[in-house]
């Protein structure tokens, strides 16, 4: 890899793992929540890790544009050659209940593909990262997905039958955000997730390097390839999976 990549990662590394002890520090803790606009779930932890995450990277790579869920989106990153991204607290319901299912995720995007991503699972001691022709890994370990023994599925409610009568296993995803999903997958304990509608960058970003490289497929609900850095910064529905179960399950999003 060369030399300024690797600063990259060391970069995404370092600030992933501050972020992570950031987040820690207020888990179990009660911290302040309110409701967005939109209706969804924040917490000053939340706040917290987005300034830290950006301040930190932002004055890293000045030139470098920016993307997160609790930043507003001005646009710029679509004049930056590479841009960003994070999600600080995936799973925030889960976070604010103390549960273990929660996730940091962050990558860097260039040319509309990610090139770089990180997921720390801080109360699961868990930092998954993935380089972009180099492998996934897990705490330092190479993860390599192989076939999937697991039939198990994470979908909207409605493939419940479907999905039975093509020889899956429903599972709700009530309990496990998206972006931990793709690690699920890449760890041989899901066959594959299922979602519908618009689904924001940041939370596909992270989790879909750390998949493909592992050795799994990622697509948008319609089999196409999933392109970043769009004015529109969602993706339409995302299939992931084992190589082996992708595309029946983009199949029955197709017929559903």
């Amino acid at each position: 890899m060369p030399g300024a990549e690797q600063g990259d990662l060391k970069l995404l590394l370092s600030v992933v793992k501050e972020a992570g002890a950031i987040a820690m520090e207020k888990f179990h803790g009660h911290p302040k929540s309110w409701h967005k606009p939109d209706g969804t779930t924040v917490t000053e932890t939340d706040i917290a890790v987005d300034e830290f995450l950006r301040t930190t990277i932002t004055k890293a790579r000045p030139n470098d544009g920016w993307l997160s869920e609790e930043t507003p989106d001005d646009g710029s990153r679509l004049q930056r050659g590479r841009f960003w991204i994070a999600d600080p607290i995936d799973g925030t319901r889960l976070y604010l209940a103390s549960e273990n299912g929660w996730g940091i995720g962050a990558a860097l995007i260039e040319g509309g593909e990610v090139q770089l991503s990180a997921l720390l699972l801080p109360s699961q001691e868990k930092l998954f990262h993935a380089i972009q022709g180099e492998g996934a890994f897990l705490n330092g370990e190479k993860l390599e997905l192989r076939a999937s023994s697991s039939a198990s599925v994470i979908a909207p409610r409605s493939f419940a039958g479907p999905l039975g009568e093509a020889g899956f296993q429903f599972q709700s995803g009530n309990h496990l955000p998206l972006l931990l999903r793709f690690a699920a997958i890449a760890e041989g304990h899901l066959a594959g997730a299922i979602t519908l509608g618009e689904k924001n960058d940041w939370d596909v970003a992270a989790g879909h390097l750390i998949l493909t490289e592992a050795g799994g497929t990622v697509s948008t609900g319609q089999g196409d390839n999933i392109v970043y850095n769009r004015k529109e910064a969602w993706q339409p529905g995302v299939v992931a999976a084992s190589p082996q179960w992708h595309g029946a399950l983009v199949d029955l999003v197709r017929h559903h």
